[in-house]
């Protein structure tokens, strides 16, 4: 699979230790987008955008900022990715990962996990 695509999804589902915290929230849409990082090659950048609107503080609708990341597992049925180096700032892009699940070489969903907040949250369709 291509890993330059945009997701749109038209909910999430938010799982904290692996339990089921909260969501569906009736219409809560995010699109996920992936694409290559062009200043390094074999890595990615996902970022995360609200389908809600603008932030009222910060002007725009980013939900995630972009955290590099690599391919560590694929298959036909799913893509997994971890975050790999630092912001600008030197903070580390490990505590973040992606799973994109697949049916069919289409995307079912992708999960976000925050490994360092065991919380994974999941954009469905």
């Amino acid at each position: 699979m291509d890993l330059n695509f945009t997701f749109h999804s038209s909910d999430h589902l938010r799982y904290e230790n692996g339990i089921h915290v909260s969501g569906p929230h009736g219409g809560a849409g995010r699109v996920v987008k992936i694409e290559p990082n062009p200043n390094e090659n074999n890595t990615y950048l996902v970022t995360i955008f609200n389908q809600d609107g603008n932030h009222p503080l910060w002007q725009n609708n980013v939900q995630m900022a972009p955290k590099k990341m690599i391919v560590f597992e694929s298959n036909l049925n799913l893509i997994r990715l971890r975050g790999h180096g630092n912001d600008p700032m030197g903070f580390p892009f490990s505590g973040y990962g992606i799973t994109i699940h697949l049916n069919g070489g289409k995307i079912e969903n992708c999960v976000l996990h925050m490994h360092d907040r065991n919380v994974d949250i999941k954009y469905i369709r």
